[in-house]
């Protein structure tokens, strides 16, 4: 499946080479995949990331801040608390039924938890004459703690110890096959092989057509769209080269091809469009007319969004002029 969504249909078996591609560095240039002509091989290493540097997770320091508390007594504690720990903000918090250290850790850690979310990760804890809170995500310290006093009491709170913590760094790099993202771009990529495999069978012109509105924007080099001989048809036919031009050397072949065409073209839509309307138009009359009479020509619609990318023209003009046919 896998081989199919990047078009290695062909390098099915060859386990081997394609354990070396797979086990490329993607960011290192003497890398076999880099080294390959043909750039599906690259975009598959750097998708699946096997060979690419690996950073573990670096997990949080905890964040935590010290209170001195003194002068509690019976009846005589504090009135509120305002301030901010791990990021989270408590205001006018009523104090006035924690009559000791215990019931004021008590009290904090179960209010900073609800303005949490309800999460666990701050805690308070009465030690001796201290009140220790915790963050242990490492969201930050201490901000602007204040502790009101009842009236007539003794009760005194100063902040003695504030440490800010860090929050963890996700790991980086590594095999990506497990990433939900990377299977959704497999699965993608593999559906629309298949749709350009179905449609080949109805018409390889319009097959080669959409493969190449795909592919081409990402193509760098003269040497991957000779490698891609699905690209290199297209291209030769654009141009008005013969078949036979495919079987000279191939650096014979990239200088014939940069002299007729600037690649910097691909990425040009309104230009790439163009030319494929051009190659489109240029199909046989056969395969026009076996396309007119399929049955399933109401079933050629792309199983995948691609935005603005179309053909127009002279291509859709013959397009439509073949269903009307029917």
């Amino acid at each position: 499946m896998v081989l199919t969504a990047y078009g290695l249909d062909s390098q099915i078996g060859m386990n081997a080479l394609m354990q070396k591609v797979l086990d490329s560095d993607p960011n290192d240039s003497g890398s076999v995949a880099a080294r390959m002509v043909d750039s599906r091989y690259k975009q598959l290493s750097n998708a699946l990331n096997y060979g690419g540097i690996a950073i573990p997770e670096i997990p949080a320091v905890p964040s935590s801040a010290t209170i001195q508390v003194e002068g509690i007594r019976q009846g005589k504690t504090f009135e509120s608390f305002s301030g901010s720990f791990g990021g989270v903000k408590v205001s006018g918090l009523d104090l006035s039924k924690a009559s000791n250290r215990l019931e004021l850790a008590a009290t904090l850690q179960a209010t900073f938890r609800r303005a949490d979310g309800g999460n666990s990760h701050i805690t308070v804890t009465a030690l001796g004459g201290k009140l220790v809170f915790t963050d242990g995500k490492g969201r930050g310290g201490a901000t602007n703690f204040i502790l009101v006093a009842s009236q007539g009491s003794t009760a005194q709170a100063a902040l003695a110890a504030n440490t800010a913590g860090s929050v963890a760094v996700p790991a980086q790099g590594g095999p990506a096959v497990s990433k939900s993202a990377t299977v959704e771009e497999i699965v993608a990529r593999f559906t629309q092989a298949r749709f350009e495999e179905s449609l080949g069978e109805t018409s390889e012109t319009l097959r080669k057509a959409i493969y190449a509105k795909r592919s081409l924007p990402s193509v760098t080099s003269w040497y991957s769209v000779i490698a891609d001989r699905n690209l290199a048809s297209v291209v030769q036919n654009v141009l008005g080269l013969p078949e036979s031009f495919g079987q000279i050397n191939v650096d014979q072949q990239k200088a014939m091809l940069e002299r007729r065409m600037d690649i910097a073209d691909f990425k040009d839509n309104a230009k790439l469009t163009k030319m494929l309307d051009r190659y489109v138009a240029r199909s046989s009359v056969a395969e026009a007319q076996a396309l007119a009479s399929s049955s399933g020509i109401a079933t050629l619609v792309q199983p995948i969004a691609w935005g603005g990318d179309s053909f127009t023209g002279s291509s859709a003009a013959a397009l439509f002029s073949i269903i009307g046919v029917r």
